[in-house]
């Protein structure tokens, strides 16, 4: 089994490839779980048929207005998507109320608990991770033990590449749980953008690139129609070909290949350009 972490700051295209992921692994005959760790809920849209699943802080709020005592079971969790795959979403408080990293942690206790990780027979499992880590409750795959596999979506924005090493930074922290960066993946907003920049950033971070994903219109596409992923509605496009290697390519990694990140702190990150 091998557990993947997208991370990656917020709109920076993470959950549209960690979704495209999950298609190329199932369509390849994999038995997939897809984990959204994002208050937005929206990383299995294009997975599951009819849209906006309930989350996990919703049923867990649902149950446990009618029971003193939650006793959540894997099909309350669970729902399945198209090509097999089975999705979650954490979710999280309305906007401006509590703590959506405390609902990720929540979910990953219960998937803990329910032995969901362990006993679904899952080839692969890919959790789609929102932000900068700055805020303990998004670092809870890293600290609690369930990643593996570390991927940061970035782009050649300065913030973008900020919450890129930040993000190293925690993965650094949690090298000792046995996670390691695999990689950056640079999804382009600027077709023509020169690559050499993000090159050395990744070099600065003791890590590489692993793909240049370029832009694309069939993903603007896919998510305005939010019916299938870009993997399914434009298999020859740019973006899947770029997605269908990424996804070879993290296979491929090996933790003994992957040194512990080097992240900078501000002074030398804003320094370095």
């Amino acid at each position: 089994m091998t557990n993947i972490v997208i991370f990656g700051k917020g709109g920076i295209g993470k959950s549209t490839i960690a979704s495209n992921l999950s298609t190329v692994y199932a369509l390849q005959g994999r038995k997939v779980l897809h984990v959204g760790c994002d208050p937005k809920h929206d990383s299995t849209l294009g997975l599951v048929e009819g849209g906006l699943i309930e989350t996990f802080m919703e049923k867990y709020s649902r149950v446990f207005g009618v029971r003193d005592h939650v006793e959540l079971k894997p099909e309350d969790l669970l729902v399945k998507g198209r090509l097999g795959i089975d999705c979650i979403e954490a979710g999280g408080p309305e906007p401006g109320v509590g703590c959506a990293g405390r609902g990720i942690s929540l979910m990953l206790e219960a998937l803990q608990d329910l032995r969901i990780l362990d006993n679904g027979g899952y080839d692969i499992q890919v959790f789609d991770v929102l932000g900068d880590v700055v805020c303990g409750g998004f670092a809870a795959p890293l600290r609690k033990g369930f990643a593996e596999k570390i991927v940061i979506v970035a782009s050649e924005e300065l913030m973008a590449l900020y919450a890129a090493n930040n993000i190293a930074k925690s993965v650094k922290t949690y090298s000792s749980n046995g996670v390691y960066l695999a990689g950056v993946v640079a999804n382009l907003k600027d077709g023509q953008v020169e690559r050499g920049r993000l090159e050395r950033f990744a070099a600065l971070l003791n890590t590489r690139i692993l793909e240049f994903v370029p832009r694309d219109p069939a993903v603007r596409e896919a998510e305005f129609a939010r019916d299938k992923t870009v993997v399914e509605r434009a298999p020859g496009s740019p973006f899947t070909k770029s997605v269908e290697s990424l996804a070879a390519k993290i296979l491929a990694v090996r933790r003994e290949d992957c040194p512990v990140p080097t992240p900078m702190d501000d002074r030398r990150f804003y320094g370095a350009w």
